[in-house]
């Protein structure tokens, strides 16, 4: 499969709100971190965590995805940087969320997934003077 044809059938999915085409993209025993930080293992629980949320709070959402990268990294492993925007119509998550993906491919299928929500650096840092003086790298939690 050509990453343009994932990323294609990925927002497909999303935009019918269909879990088991969404979860088609990933290995059997992918590992997907979603943007609140939890850890979904396995195609079958990628699938049905994501039906939950076509169902609930993305009901009627539209997702466009942007290939940013790609890097070969190995025997047919590829490391695929995507960016994405959710418009969302109604609900508690109305509005737009702009996200960046880190991803590992191989053989077609998505084998990791790292979803991180795009946010203000003055949301992060909470208009806090000395923490947005400091290098990122230097933030401690």
């Amino acid at each position: 499969m050509h990453l343009g044809e994932l990323i294609t059938g990925m927002q497909q999915a999303w935009n019918a709100g269909d879990g088991a085409a969404w979860g088609a993209h990933f290995a059997e025993d992918a590992d997907f971190v979603d943007a609140v930080g939890r850890i979904q293992r396995g195609r079958a629980v990628i699938a049905d965590e994501h039906q939950k949320i076509f169902d609930t709070i993305y009901r009627g959402s539209v997702l466009e995805i942007r290939q940013l990268g790609v890097r070969q990294l190995g025997d047919d492993l590829l490391l695929l940087h995507t960016g994405s925007t959710l418009q969302v119509p109604a609900g508690p998550r109305e509005g737009t969320v702009d996200a960046v993906q880190t991803k590992l491919v191989r053989g077609g299928l998505i084998h990791a997934f790292h979803n991180t929500a795009r946010v203000s650096l003055a949301a992060v840092t909470e208009n806090d003077p000395e923490l947005a003086g400091r290098s990122p790298l230097d933030w401690k939690s």
